[in-house]
């Protein structure tokens, strides 16, 4: 007879399992009310940023609903080439699928790496860009650009 397993239960902070470290550049789009989270990550010694043009180390945005993946494709050229983009979505809603969300990034060129629960109510994935392309990528505004 088998034994019972045991739950692993994380002691890392969710900041830690997002892997934010002091000095990067983080792109927050959807999430910037969240104040518990912005502390977080200003805690940690993350540049936070609600806009701009710059390539940034990580970028979190909010996706609600599947319409909203459209914008997915466009956040790509705003990562770094060893950037990271955690989408962010409703846990078991009916307008996001975990599929559609996985789809959309393959199909903007990124692979799924992690999931974690960002909150009661968000799931977040972390997608990149596959290893085999970085030295191509060319973030938007990067000098080597042009």
């Amino acid at each position: 007879m088998a034994g019972k397993r045991e739950e692993f239960v994380s002691t890392r902070s969710r900041i830690e399992k997002l892997g934010v470290r002091p000095g990067q550049v983080v792109l927050v789009l959807g999430v910037e009310g969240d104040c518990q989270f912005m502390d977080e990550l200003r805690t940690r010694g993350a540049i936070v940023r609600t806009g701009g043009k710059k390539p940034m180390d990580m970028i979190f945005a909010l996706f609600r609903h599947r319409n909203d993946l459209r914008r997915l494709r466009s956040l790509v050229p705003r990562l770094k080439a060893d950037g990271v983009l955690w989408t962010l979505r409703p846990k078991g809603s009916p307008d996001l699928k975990e599929a559609e969300m996985m789809y959309a990034g393959h199909e903007a060129g990124l692979v799924d790496v992690k999931v974690v629960a960002f909150s009661d109510t968000l799931t977040a994935e972390k997608f990149v860009i596959p290893v085999a392309r970085r030295g191509a990528h060319r973030p938007q505004n990067d000098p080597r650009s042009t």
